[in-house]
Formats: C-alpha cells, structure tokens, sequence
C-alpha cells in the first residue's frame, strides 16, 4: 500500500483517542473547581511555592459550568482514564509494545544528541527506531504522572478515609499541590507531543488514525527539524545509488600496441 507499513494496532489507537478526550476533560473541570478557590495557602496562611495565589484560571481554560458540574465532570473522566490506561497497559505488556517504548541503556546520551539536533547543532538525524530517545522518555513518564494525578487526587477527595495517604503526601494543601503540579506536567508533555508530531512528524497523524505509516517520511529519512517541510521542501535524503549497468560501465580500454625489435 504505497510503501507503508502497519504500525500502531487498533487498540493503541482507540485508548490513545479516549485518553486525549478524558485527558482534556479532567484538566478543563479540575481547573474550574481551582477557580472556586484559586489558592493552596489555607486562609490568614501563606503558601512557599505558588506565586499566583488568588489569580483565577483564565474561564475560557476551564470545563463543567459551576463547581458541581465540574466535579462530576472531573470524577466521571476520572474512572474513564483510569480504565483506559488499564486496558492500554495490559495490551502493551502482553502484545510486546513495551519494548518500544522503555528507556534502553544510553538513553541519556541518546537524548542529547536529538536535542543537538533540534537546536542545528548536529546536523545528521540520529539513528532510531520506531521512537527516538526524546519520544521514548515522554511516553514512558506519562502513565506515571498519571498515577502521580490519580493518587493525589484521590488523597484531596477523601482526606479523611484515606487520611494515612493523604499524610504522606505532606497533608491536605501540598497532596492539593501534587495533584496541580501533576496535572501541569501532563500538560507540558501533551502540548510538547502535540507540537512535535506537527512540526516534525506530520505523516504520523495517518498513523494514529489508520494504524498504517509510510517509513520513508520518518523524520529520521527526512532528516526533518521542526517545521522543515514548511520551509519550501525536504532536507535531501540518501538514496543508495543503484547497480551499474553494462551501458553505465565504461568502454573497455584499447589493447597496448605490440612491441617491435629494434
């Protein structure tokens, strides 16, 4: 099919569309009920770590109406992504796709190298295989945020059944404060995911649609820094120069004239 190849099963694609859609819902209906009381720092006290005490959240950011449409909004999207993350994790562990996405050895280093090659540095692509290093660290910290969300979460919701939880997470206003920073992370990463695959990868977008990917655009092949091909065409890719022909070859050489006595 026009040179490409199956590349993300059905199941990846379907969580990955729930959890763009859960995502979106739990971080518009947490920040409304933020709004309602937009502040770690408990009245008449002060807070250490967040300069924006009292600043809403633009309402424009926001999702559910009022504090109790938010809420349920917040708590129903929270079941959908916990369940949805489930079902993605048990079919990546048991298809093989884990491999794809855990930090190997020089991982690090690897990382770098693709940073140097965004800021044109480096000017080669580094070699990769389904995800570059950069990707693999984004993909493989994601369910963990997440659960860094859902727990914290849970440890604001219920701080008096689960109030050992709740302790260990420092007490009502910092497991408050996880829950925001978690969310801000997973936020980050999102919008970073996002703009990457359109300044980069574009091709990718038929990927998690269709689950098909054609190789030979790959950032890797294209040799593509951000918003490359809006830049009037592709970096030049290396094409393996094909097998000489007997018309490519050249004539043969004239046979030495034979030698005479004197």
């Amino acid at each position: 099919m026009n040179g490409t190849t199956k590349r993300h099963h059905l199941v990846v694609r379907i969580t990955h569309a729930v959890n763009a859609l859960a995502l979106a819902i739990m971080v518009g209906s947490g920040l409304r009920i933020f709004n309602a009381y937009p502040a770690f720092a408990r009245k008449g006290e002060t807070f250490c770590c967040y300069p924006f005490e009292g600043h809403r959240i633009p309402p424009w950011l926001t999702f559910g109406g009022w504090l109790a449409g938010a809420r349920n909004w917040h708590f129903a999207a929270m079941w959908l992504l916990v369940a949805n993350a489930l079902v993605y994790l048990g079919f990546i562990y048991t298809h093989g796709e884990w491999r794809d996405l855990v930090p190997r050895r020089g991982i690090g280093a690897d990382a770098w190298q693709m940073v140097r090659f965004y800021l044109a540095v480096r000017r080669d692509h580094p070699r990769q295989g389904k995800h570059n290093a950069l990707q693999r660290l984004v993909y493989f910290s994601l369910p963990f945020f997440g659960a860094a969300s859902v727990v914290s979460g849970l440890a604001i919701w219920k701080p008096v059944q689960l109030a050992p939880l709740t302790a260990m997470l420092g007490g009502f206003v910092w497991a408050r404060y996880w829950h925001f920073l978690a969310m801000l992370s997973l936020v980050v990463l999102t919008v970073g995911h996002v703009f990457m695959v359109f300044a980069v990868d574009p091709y990718s977008l038929r990927a998690i649609i269709t689950g098909r990917y054609n190789a030979a655009r790959s950032p890797e092949a294209r040799n593509a820094r951000p918003f490359v091909h809006l830049r009037g065409g592709h970096a030049p890719v290396l094409v393996p120069a094909p097998a000489a022909t007997k018309r490519d070859e050249p004539p043969p050489a004239a046979p030495d004239p034979p030698e005479t006595k004197a």
